[in-house]
């Protein structure tokens, strides 16, 4: 770590992914609490530009009383463990999340399960929730979301946008830097309508601190 890391909470505790058997549960949990009719999956980061399933519709969703934030550590796709970046989470909040509601095809529901399972669910920051989600047109759905378990030891917080920015410009993982991950969110939010004044904020106190770190 530099000087310039030294004001940051770095994580003291190693993440743990969770064994086969321990997705499988919550897996089972989940499904056995689903509501009938089709499957619906709430995208509000990644998934927005890059779904990793099939679909037969993708509509603009909003979900009340949660906020997007960057608000977990990330040591694999996006960081490592010697030098963690930030991933985005759902947290409680007063305002509302506008992302995009995925309806998956019925017949390949048995195989898109895993695949998204296995994507969301590696250490067990997120918990899996049914949760109703209002699409543009007005329609309230039922859609499987994923939001953040702040009890967590990958759980990170609020940080001043300085520190996160410092976190964020330093840190790149298996998926690529830290940095892009947010201006693809800023951008794929940008394609809604939407202008979050803290993920722009953000970017901008990135790029500037990167390009800082290049004098």
């Amino acid at each position: 770590m530099d000087d310039q890391s030294s004001n940051i909470p770095w994580p003291t505790e190693k993440f743990i992914r969770l064994t086969e058997d321990e997705r499988a549960s919550r897996l089972q949990t989940v499904l056995n609490n689903r509501p009938e009719g089709p499957l619906w999956i709430f995208a509000f980061g990644s998934l927005m530009w890059n779904p990793c399933f099939e679909h037969d519709r993708c509509e603009e969703a909003l979900f009340e009383g949660w906020e997007r934030k960057f608000h977990i550590w990330a040591t694999v796709a996006r960081g490592t463990i010697e030098r963690p970046g930030l991933g985005l989470c759902l947290e409680k909040g007063d305002g509302a999340c506008k992302g995009l509601a995925y309806r998956l095809l019925p017949e390949n529901e048995d195989t898109e399960w895993p695949i998204i399972w296995n994507r969301e669910m590696n250490t067990g920051v997120y918990n899996a929730i049914w949760a109703d989600l209002t699409l543009q047109s007005g329609e309230v759905v039922k859609a499987l979301t994923f939001v953040v378990d702040p009890t967590h030891t990958q759980y990170a917080g609020g940080m001043p946008i300085l520190v996160m920015s410092k976190v964020i410009a330093g840190a790149a993982g298996e998926y690529g830097r830290c940095r892009d991950y947010l201006a693809s969110t800023v951008e794929g939010m940008a394609e809604l309508g939407v202008v979050d004044e803290y993920l722009n904020s953000l970017l901008t106190a990135v790029d500037a601190q990167m390009e800082s770190n290049a004098d």
